[in-house]
């Protein structure tokens, strides 16, 4: 080969890495600092399991929009990244948005996008899952979609999905009072994936779950914050709006996320086969920490978030401003569940399908009361997320705790699986929303310098960060070092993580 094309080639390479940096490093959350779904997350779902057909009838839903206006839309929407967000939210915001015109909000968006798709990014680099247009023997569908990069690459999680609801949570963060109909279009932009055949709608579950996980966590970082009031004062300025014009109430269901589907729905078959699959973990050990989970006393939650922190003792006494931020989140989003609860009313499965309550009936509160969205799930994965962002050095314990939490509803039938990832989209949502009110941010400020000088006070820091560096060794929480796991009881940290060893 000629000596130039390959001097060309290597610049080619060169440069193509150093764009490959430049993106990474635009995100929020580097390294360690980005929640991890290995850990908080299950893997996709195995193909030979019930609760998988739920994927492939929503495949056959997704299928038959093709030839409408949504599956145009769906199609369009296939361009990754940057470029479809400007075009979307120009026209939901009403504002023509580039990096020339609108530098602070183009600069919230493109980060918070690009964090939200580095949410998946460890699942994905992890498990092979083929997508859609493979497994049915289709070519790519999306105009954009191009078969011979999609066909080596995981559909689990959907990235496509993680960009457009980070950019989604951001944006509804710094306009509230057109957050439905951000959230919406932010939501469509994951479904659009499932129509085009790229995704299975458990990519896009996933997705959105690690995108709000990350977004949640980003709001502790200076630059999150920063970008923010930049983004925010910019639009008001551009719109000519005050403070007062942008205040909202809580976001609606309704308005962002699609029905549950019903029993005359060929969509319930997910649901339905997902309740089997759960109800068989009733007489295991797993069966029994969902009977636990029942409860949402105030003790309770703080307590079974207090078993993630490594060295901190969350109590009332020692950490009495990260108690008080558990327990006013609590009452705000158990407030709004019962809300958006009086919006869709849905049978619990065991109702639905005659079979007995997993509990004393006396325990039960509300037999009538909707299964959607799932309350407790909401609960959970909201005080998770915003524990993340409070308590990051055990940020990944806390969101597998905060997401088992929402799960064992499933595993009693007391909710069906969509009562509950609707529960979690919502409480994304919420925590977006609450970040706006005052009594929030003083509360999370409290939360997070308290957290902090508990940290400082234990001298943790160090242990933790060489905990990372040196994994194969192990170190209790006072920074002694062993060179295998210890056998006398207590918590260590190993490759910077608590570990409790009984």
């Amino acid at each position: 080969m000629n000596k130039k094309i390959w001097i060309w080639l290597l610049l080619a390479v060169i440069i193509t890495a150093s764009n490959a940096r430049a993106n990474h490093e635009n995100r929020y959350l580097q390294g360690e600092d980005m929640p991890n779904p290995l850990i908080y997350l299950p893997g996709p779902p195995d193909s030979t399991m019930l609760a998988t057909n739920g994927d492939y009838a929503k495949w056959i839903w997704g299928k038959e929009q093709r030839n409408t206006p949504r599956g145009e839309q769906a199609s369009w929407e296939s361009k990754f990244g940057m470029v479809r967000m400007i075009t979307i939210y120009s026209d939901v915001l009403g504002i023509d948005i580039s990096e020339d015109a609108t530098p602070a909000i183009y600069r919230l968006m493109y980060r918070a996008g690009d964090t939200g798709s580095g949410g998946v990014s460890e699942m994905k680099k992890n498990f092979f899952r083929k997508r859609p247009f493979l497994i049915m023997n289709e070519n790519t569908w999306g105009q954009f979609d191009k078969y011979d990069e999609l066909s080596i690459s995981s559909a689990y999680p959907s990235s496509h999905t993680g960009w457009g609801w980070g950019t989604a949570l951001a944006l509804a963060e710094m306009a509230p009072h057109m957050q439905d109909t951000i959230l919406r279009r932010g939501y469509e932009y994951g479904i659009s994936r499932v129509i085009v055949g790229a995704h299975w709608q458990s990519d896009v579950d996933a997705a959105i779950t690690c995108a709000s996980a990350a977004i949640a966590r980003s709001r502790a970082t200076t630059d999150y914050q920063a970008d923010m009031a930049a983004a925010r004062t910019e639009y008001m300025q551009i719109k000519g709006l005050t403070e007062n014009d942008m205040k909202a109430k809580m976001p609606v269901i309704t308005k962002i996320l699609d029905a549950p589907s019903t029993t005359d729905d060929y969509l319930f078959v997910g649901d339905l086969f997902s309740h089997w699959q759960a109800i068989d973990l009733q007489s295991t050990e797993r069966g029994e920490l969902a009977k636990e989970d029942f409860s949402i006393d105030d003790n309770y939650l703080i307590n079974t978030f207090a078993d993630c922190s490594p060295v901190v003792t969350i109590s009332e006494t020692e950490t009495p401003c990260i108690v008080m931020l558990i327990k006013v989140l609590k009452l705000s989003l158990n407030t709004h569940a019962t809300s958006l609860k009086s919006m869709v009313q849905r049978k619990r499965p065991f109702v639905q399908l005659n079979e007995p309550v997993p509990y004393s009936g006396d325990e039960w509160p509300a037999w009538g009361e909707s299964s959607y969205p799932s309350r407790r799930a909401l609960l959970g994965w909201g005080i998770a997320l915003a524990l993340a962002e409070v308590m990051p050095d055990c940020q990944n314990e806390i969101l597998k705790r905060g997401y088992e939490y929402g799960d064992s509803r499933i595993i009693l039938g007391s909710n069906y699986a969509s009562d509950v990832i609707a529960a979690r989209v919502m409480a994304a949502c919420d925590l977006g929303k609450l970040h706006n009110e005052s009594v929030f941010k003083t509360l999370f400020y409290n939360a997070e310098r308290e957290y902090q000088e508990k940290i400082d006070e234990a001298g943790i820091e160090s242990v933790i960060a060489t905990s990372r560096l040196n994994d194969t060794l192990w170190y209790s929480i006072k920074g002694e070092i062993y060179d295998s796991k210890p056998s006398t009881p207590g918590i260590y940290i190993n490759k910077g993580k608590k570990v409790v060893i009984r």
